[in-house]
């Protein structure tokens, strides 16, 4: 085993070179936790640092632990120092609420759960073998099936002719008699009636078609759901899609396994196509944003807004939708850094549950369930009086 001295030149210049690399690697940390607040306009790098900010932070916690391993104390400080500024961003990334709710009988008896959950049309196409599909778009009704929420908020949720006469469809329809297929497969299915909302910003409960901003998958449905008890306004979300080709995504796995270095010029190439997919797709989160906040400021107290953001959180687009009056029911319940994108070696949460009014989230659970490249979640709410 090779041993250094510490008074000799070598080891001095390689500690320095270590400090000087977790010194840098800590203000990008605190750059990233806050880079959300930058309109994608006005960087293009912002944005990019947010999806980053993850895997920064996993990175910072295993160098700050081989700081403290090595006895550098006081090295390892600079990086908890960091952590701590990040922390607004860190409690979102990684909350910690270790213990369950304790239901009293009132709100026993009065929760309710919700489920979002992109589906990927139920697999309809996806393979070129109706039996696979069959068994495919099935996994994912029997998961919806279980769960037993009381509204189900499901995006590219295909439920072509063809799908709708297959026998778990017919479940699903048994158990919610109040469903609406709208526009671009945004579908609300509930145990409880419902009115779609009519807004200047939102046509027939979607955003319009000839949008300027729907070039690509931006999809807002709202619907009034009369809970028991309560009104409540739920809006169902697919924000634009990053468009990612499946060379783009063959990319990304080629990179993770380190398979790109032998081809510098292609590796090159496809970098700049994506960075300039993923700044642009922020972009128009940003101004999909601005238009939903709009709606969500003219509705009643009692909302919730999930479904899929192509966004993370602490986002620009995330953090305007969430203005200073609503809670994503993650951080308030949940437990731990979670992904709910897993295709292609891509592990993001893009899928969010935000709420605001007189219910609190108090359960919420990220399931590993159903078919799609997305993992549904699952919420329970209960009434503050």
């Amino acid at each position: 085993m090779m041993h250094f001295d510490k008074k000799s030149y070598l080891y001095r210049i390689i500690k320095v070179s270590a400090i000087v690399v977790t010194a840098l690697l800590s203000v990008v940390l605190i750059y990233a936790a806050y880079s959300g607040t930058t309109h994608p306009a006005d960087s293009r790098i912002a944005p990019v640092a947010v999806l980053a900010f993850p895997f920064l932070l996993a990175l910072e916690v295993m160098i700050g632990m081989l700081w403290l391993i090595v006895h550098s104390w006081r090295v390892s400080l600079i990086v908890w120092v960091a952590i701590l500024i990040s922390w607004p961003s860190v409690r979102v990334v990684a909350p910690l609420n270790m213990f369950p709710h304790t239901y009293t009988p009132k709100e026993d008896s009065t929760k309710f759960k919700v489920l979002t959950f992109n589906v990927e049309n139920f697999k309809v196409s996806y393979y070129g073998d109706k039996e696979k599909e069959f068994k495919a778009g099935q996994a994912t009704a029997r998961y919806i099936l279980k769960q037993d929420a009381d509204v189900v908020l499901l995006q590219e949720a295909s439920l072509s002719a063809d799908f709708n006469d297959l026998p778990f469809m017919d479940s699903l329809k048994k158990v919610y008699p109040y469903r609406d297929h709208g526009y671009h497969d945004q579908v609300i299915l509930s145990k409880h009636p419902y009115q779609p909302v009519i807004d200047d910003s939102i046509k027939n409960g979607f955003a319009s078609p000839d949008n300027f901003l729907n070039g690509y998958h931006f999809y807002a449905r709202a619907f009034d759901v009369l809970v028991p008890g309560h009104k409540v306004r739920f809006f169902n979300l697919h924000l634009h899609s990053i468009q990612l080709s499946n060379d783009d995504k063959q990319f990304y796995v080629d990179l993770t396994k380190l398979k790109t270095k032998d081809k510098p010029s292609e590796a090159k190439q496809a970098s700049k196509t994506i960075f300039a997919k993923l700044t642009n797709a922020f972009r128009q989160h940003a101004q999909e944003a601005a238009l939903l906040r709009q709606v969500i400021n003219q509705s009643d107290a009692n909302v919730i807004v999930c479904g899929d953001f192509n966004d993370v959180p602490m986002s620009y687009a995330y953090r305007k939708i969430m203005g200073n009056d609503m809670t994503d029911a993650w951080v308030k319940c949940g437990f731990g850094p979670t992904a709910t994108y897993h295709n292609d070696r891509l592990f993001f949460k893009i899928d969010h549950v935000l709420y605001r009014g007189d219910m609190e989230a108090v359960e919420m659970h990220r399931h590993k369930e159903g078919s799609s490249d997305h993992y549904p979640l699952v919420t329970t709410f209960v009434w503050k009086r």
